[in-house]
């Protein structure tokens, strides 16, 4: 883990994927504060995917956190001007949840279903091999 998080500090798709590994505990201790803190980075670094990923999060809460909408919006819309089609159909359900409760409810409902289906199935862009990470 280490040696990711050297090659994470200055590259936002390693940030990514370890935010994503820390996310599910694939090969790391599971750490949901640590994962929120390197896909954040990725994120403001300009990595659509983090910024897509933080949108779900935020919209549908994660473990011991609530949703929080607005921040959900806020990260589509930085993943939806990079060209994710995935953040441009969710942001209109980030705004409805904002405008009241029983929209979230039904948001998170939604989600909460198919969670596992889009919480495994992002890629990691970096690989560990005999001579260390490399990218794909």
């Amino acid at each position: 883990m280490q040696a990711l998080a050297e090659v994470a500090e200055g590259n936002p798709s390693a940030a990514y994927d370890l935010g994503l590994r820390l996310l599910r505990g694939d090969g790391v201790e599971r750490n949901s504060y640590q994962a929120l803190q390197w896909l954040r980075k990725a994120g403001d670094n300009g990595h659509m995917q983090a910024q897509l990923v933080l949108g779900r999060i935020y919209l549908m809460g994660f473990e011991e956190m609530g949703p929080d909408p607005a921040e959900a919006e806020a990260w589509l819309t930085r993943a939806a001007a990079k060209g994710s089609k995935e953040a441009q159909e969710l942001i209109p359900q980030a705004q409805a949840a904002k405008r009241d409760e029983m929209s979230l409810y039904q948001v998170r409902e939604a989600y909460r279903k198919s969670w596992y289906a889009w919480y495994s199935s992002y890629p990691y862009y970096w690989i560990w091999g005999s001579s260390g990470w490399y990218q794909r």
